[in-house]
């Protein structure tokens, strides 16, 4: 039996010569990327202090001035805002937005000794847009709600009976005195001199009982005398 030689096909040794060469190139190391370069931030330019000395001046009169939050433009708020975006810790600033807050506060509580109460309730609400977190916010709010609730009586005073000394006057005073003796009352007393005030109080002193009259004068005219009861 013959055995025939196969040969081999003329495409193999094309192929072997490929392969090798690709064996050789994937033994060779692939360059290095250079590498990539992050720009650095700009450096933050440095406020002017002739610019935050203005707004600070102006803000400081704004302030006096009542000019406090409302209207925006030219207000208070306003000017310390302008001078906190150029120095977030100005402390000038900081402190001058505390300010308003109290100012505001401050307006509360007068209103309400007025019997202003929508007035009082709304220099509250102002506060509160300010600086919600401003500690003495709560505290003038309760006091404002005492004195909404508050029981008042008031006797408004004649003159020329002050100056008389009238007994008319003398009765009704004392009359009030025994409400002003009450727990929780204090009195305002209203005179045009300190002797005049210091008088008042001796007749609604006068009144039978054993709490103590709490009394504040202010001088002023027309004489008065408000109780104010919580």
């Amino acid at each position: 039996m013959q055995f025939r030689e196969k040969s081999t096909p003329a495409l193999v040794f094309p192929l072997l010569i490929l392969v090798c060469v690709l064996a050789m190139g994937g033994c060779q190391t692939a360059p290095e990327a250079p590498p990539i370069e992050v720009p650095s931030e700009p450096e933050p330019i440095p406020a002017d202090p002739g610019a935050i000395d203005e707004l600070l001046e102006k803000a400081e009169h704004a302030l006096t001035n009542d000019r406090l939050a409302y209207p925006e433009e030219g207000s208070a708020l306003m000017l310390f805002n302008e001078v906190l975006a150029l120095d977030e810790a100005n402390s000038d600033a900081l402190r001058g937005i505390e300010r308003i807050v109290e100012r505001y506060l401050e307006l509360a509580q007068r209103a309400a000794q007025r019997r202003q109460f929508a007035r009082s309730r709304s220099m509250l609400t102002r506060a509160r847009l300010v600086d919600p977190e401003h500690p003495a916010i709560e505290p003038t709010a309760s006091q404002v709600l005492l004195l909404t609730n508050a029981r008042r009586d008031r006797l408004k005073l004649d003159k020329s009976l002050v100056t008389a000394r009238s007994e008319t006057l003398q009765q009704q005073l004392g009359d009030l005195g025994k409400k002003a003796r009450g727990e929780g009352c204090r009195t305002t007393i209203t005179a045009r001199s300190d002797a005049e005030g210091r008088w008042l109080y001796q007749q609604l002193n006068h009144a039978k009982g054993e709490r103590r009259i709490r009394a504040t004068l202010e001088i002023g005219s027309p004489p008065q005398v408000e109780v104010l009861c919580f």
